[in-house]
């Protein structure tokens, strides 16, 4: 698992709200050799730099490398993205796909020890599309808004909501091959989390501070996983089909592969609705106390 970084994600975002009017312009460059012969100077940014990213409040932003962590924040003065560079290395990706701010980390700096650091800062209320190519830790701190879709997750991918403070109607997560573990994604507040398919071994931990009504969907799991529910409130656990164990112990087996949580069983009502449609291989139910 990656280090933390000394300063707090919170901090990071603070720092980089402060900033975001700042354009920093990097001073390494290199040189490609264009089709016809000519030359492209492709400059990577130094640490520090800030990039704004157009788009509105609607945000679009591809990010290839490896040992990545990735804070998100957002900022109510802000009236389109921004990302604030935390590591040297990176530089424009123009293969990303049309409307979408590409990054890259340059493959000197991706092979050198140490996790490389940035932090994107959206508007608030706004929408952001992120793709991330390569192993990842994506930390969602204080974040507002209507919309987070990942995409393109090709490697182990970790999203971390134990920061309080966000609120995400929306989370939608297309593919995950490698793997995926989370901490406390209660602490998004989401109305509905989405995921498409996981391919690899995966923890998903729903507790944390669950303000509204959640749906909870998982379409096809490859893998061994781990599912966390709180305790409280009231949570509902169903799946399609499974080829494999369910190992539910602490939960109360309503049958057709259905489960509840100790305070659904006591008679709460179901807050917390999770939905997986095909699963091959095991699945542990945890309850976590909080």
């Amino acid at each position: 698992m990656m280090q933390s970084a000394s300063m707090t994600g919170r901090k990071r975002v603070l720092v980089a709200a402060l900033v975001v009017s700042l354009i920093v312009v990097g001073s390494a460059v290199v040189t490609l050799v264009t089709r016809n012969g000519g030359f492209m100077v492709i400059p990577a940014f130094a640490e520090g730099t800030v990039l704004e990213v157009p788009g509105g409040s609607a945000s679009r932003i591809s990010i290839v490398g490896d040992n990545l962590e990735v804070v998100v924040g957002t900022s109510p003065a802000a009236t389109s993205a921004s990302i604030v560079l935390g590591s040297e290395g990176f530089r424009r990706d123009f293969r990303a796909k049309t409307g979408t701010y590409g990054l890259r980390l340059d493959s000197v700096s991706s092979v050198q020890a140490g996790v490389k650091r940035l932090t994107v800062i959206v508007p608030e209320n706004g929408t952001l599309t992120l793709t991330l190519v390569g192993e990842a830790r994506l930390i969602l701190d204080q974040a507002r808004l209507k919309e987070l879709r990942l995409a393109g997750a090709s490697s182990a991918l970790e999203l971390d909501a134990s920061e309080s403070g966000s609120i995400i109607d929306l989370v939608q997560i297309e593919n995950i091959t490698g793997g995926f573990s989370t901490a406390r994604l209660g602490n998004l507040d989401m109305a509905d989390l989405v995921i498409g398919n996981i391919t690899g071994s995966y923890d998903l931990d729903l507790s944390g501070s669950l303000g509204r009504h959640c749906d909870v969907s998982l379409h096809t799991a490859v893998g061994n996983g781990t599912v966390r529910i709180p305790t409280k409130p009231g949570a509902q656990l169903s799946i399609g089909s499974v080829l494999g164990n369910v190992l539910s112990s602490g939960f109360v087996d309503e049958g057709s592969k259905s489960f509840l949580n100790a305070a659904a069983a006591g008679g709460a009502d179901w807050q917390l609705i999770v939905r997986i449609d095909s699963a091959i291989g095991q699945i542990q139910l945890v309850e976590v106390q909080q």
